[in-house]
């Protein structure tokens, strides 16, 4: 889409999710990405601004990732839902089969509920977070961490809840007339802050339909995301719900 994704965007997202997740030099993180995909932004970079391993399997691993995580001592995980679909019929997320991971992060599709509980029993010792953000918002703005106490709860239509804004990233929930909708009713997505990204490469077009400002919200340039999203109550997370297209 020629996504104009700045320095600065990036900046914002590792030194956040560095933060967030304690990444240090001892950490061994996967690396399941092709490099045509902005989530391998956040391996390559992430790693590499806190002197981590980054352990890069070439394509017979990937199609083993039961023998990639072991032989490379990962300690945290990244991939998409659907990976982790496939480890399950190749029936490997057995329990305790990964007790070296910390850290598990799943983005790109919706996460199902079912496959959390299943890599919860497989890697005992691992934080499960699901992550969420388009390409225009730079890898990932918003992040839900897994709680299996209350968690089950907040979850709907039998997937992850993508949470909340990264710090100075500002949602707003919208509906058809391009008005901020009230209480739990369900709307489209619009996301602001310093990981929006500048536009379309030379497409003023598409850049005016999908950046806009809101009523009432002044000046501020929104992305809107095309999702469909609600909180089902005060303090509760968002919830992703599908889309507004095909896509």
């Amino acid at each position: 889409k020629g996504v104009m994704v700045s320095h600065a965007n990036v900046r914002h997202y590792v030194e956040y999710v560095t933060k967030r997740y304690q990444v240090t030099s001892g950490d061994r993180m996967s690396q399941t990405f092709d490099m045509t995909f902005d989530l391998s932004v956040h391996d390559m970079f992430v790693a590499w601004e806190n002197g981590a391993c980054l352990c890069c399997p070439n394509q017979k691993q990937l199609i083993n990732p039961r023998g990639y995580i072991g032989n490379a001592r990962l300690s945290i995980w990244f991939s998409v839902p659907s990976t982790a679909v496939f480890m399950r019929r190749l029936g490997v997320l057995a329990p305790e089969m990964y007790p070296g991971l910390r850290l598990s992060l799943f983005c790109g599709e919706a996460l199902p509920v079912e496959i959390v509980r299943e890599w919860r029993r497989a890697a005992p010792n691992s934080v499960i977070e699901n992550i969420y953000g388009p390409t225009e918002l730079s890898i990932a703005c918003t992040a839900y961490r897994w709680d299996d106490s209350h968690s089950p709860d907040e979850c709907e239509q039998g997937l992850v809840p993508i949470g909340e804004p990264f710090p100075h990233m500002e949602t707003a929930i919208v509906d058809e007339e391009m008005r901020e909708v009230q209480g739990d009713r369900a709307g489209e997505l619009f996301l602001t802050g310093p990981q929006m990204c500048l536009g379309y490469w030379q497409d003023e077009e598409k850049t005016k339909r999908a950046f806009t400002t809101l009523p009432g919200r002044g000046s501020k340039v929104f992305y809107r995301t095309g999702d469909r999203v609600r909180r089902r109550g005060p303090g509760k997370p968002l919830t992703y719900l599908g889309r507004l297209d095909s896509q």
